[in-house]
């Protein structure tokens, strides 16, 4: 769920920084002075917003990859992290391991989960190259 919320914000902010920047780039030259600064004011917040939006990619990418590494190496497989200690006490015991038919299902959705992703980019790519206005 932190992964999906992360993703979600990280999304949102680079979407809103890009509709800002072409805010910014597409004003007419005879524009008032307050709306000069409101034009600077979205130049800036679209920078600001397009950094933070891909340092928290970057982190969350970060993050599942390690969380993968860990969970592949068997280094959750503790009989603490594979039990309910809390329901059972000494007597709690969990066997997990992957076998092959999981894990083919496990490839399956990271192979699913590559091509939604790359989908979804390529739709967003679609809809920025509509917007852009090409000069005669």
């Amino acid at each position: 769920m932190i992964y999906g919320f992360l993703s979600t914000v990280a999304w949102i902010m680079l979407l809103t920084s890009s509709i800002l920047t072409y805010y910014s780039t597409n004003t007419p030259a005879n524009s008032s002075r307050g709306h000069i600064i409101l034009v600077r004011a979205a130049h800036w917040l679209s920078i600001f917003l397009r950094r933070l939006g891909k340092l928290i990619a970057i982190f969350n990418a970060g993050w599942i990859i390690v969380i993968g590494f860990f969970q592949f190496s068997s280094f959750y497989n503790r009989c603490f992290c594979n039990s309910n200690m809390m329901g059972f006490g000494k007597n709690a015991y969990v066997i997990i391991s992957l076998v092959s038919d999981e894990l083919g299902d496990i490839r399956a959705a990271q192979i699913g989960g590559f091509f939604f992703s790359a989908g979804a980019a390529m739709i967003f790519a679609g809809l920025v190259r509509l917007m852009i206005v090409t000069p005669p």
